[in-house]
């Protein structure tokens, strides 16, 4: 039987508590995942940051600041000369303050925590089973000694091991 430590990912990106929103965005993108583990100096794993989190953030700032924006497909219904730009670009201005926020945000603010991890003797159909029960799409893996992260198993990682492929095939 495999495990985490035979199909983990032992070069993870990851970010600490304190960075801002708006950096882990862009290192988010920039290492094609959708997640990161937050570590603290130690490399010990605090929580995990996903997309989803910072979009649910997006998502919350706009309800507490009242913000309506029509869809692409009102936006096209309403007749051009009686829409109201003047009302609208003063939205835009608190849209852009919004995302400002949102962005100064640190990541301790928005990650889940604790983080659910593994060791690098956790079988893989285990690890996968944690992954269908939680929703996560990731499990940071973890050394059961010193607690520091060592590496991170995805939902991919799993599925490969599982159908008998190696890790990156299709």
């Amino acid at each position: 039987m495999k495990t985490a430590a035979d199909v983990m990912e032992a070069d993870v990106v990851t970010c600490q508590p304190e960075e801002k929103v708006a950096v882990v965005v862009k290192r988010i993108r920039e290492a094609d995942v959708s997640g990161l583990p937050v570590v603290d100096e130690d490399g010990g794993v605090e929580g995990v940051v996903s997309e989803a989190d910072l979009l649910d953030l997006v998502d919350t700032r706009q309800e507490e600041s009242n913000i309506w924006l029509p869809s692409p497909f009102e936006a096209f219904e309403l007749p051009l000369r009686a829409f109201p730009w003047r009302e609208w670009l003063e939205k835009h201005d608190v849209i852009e303050e919004a995302i400002e926020d949102v962005g100064e945000t640190p990541v301790e603010d928005v990650m889940n925590t604790p983080a659910r991890t593994i060791t690098p003797s956790t079988a893989v159909d285990e690890a996968a089973g944690i992954m269908v029960r939680t929703g996560y799409n990731r499990l940071p893996v973890v050394d059961p000694d010193s607690g520091r992260l060592v590496g991170i198993v995805t939902r991919g990682d799993a599925l490969d091991a599982l159908s008998g492929g190696s890790p990156g095939e299709s």
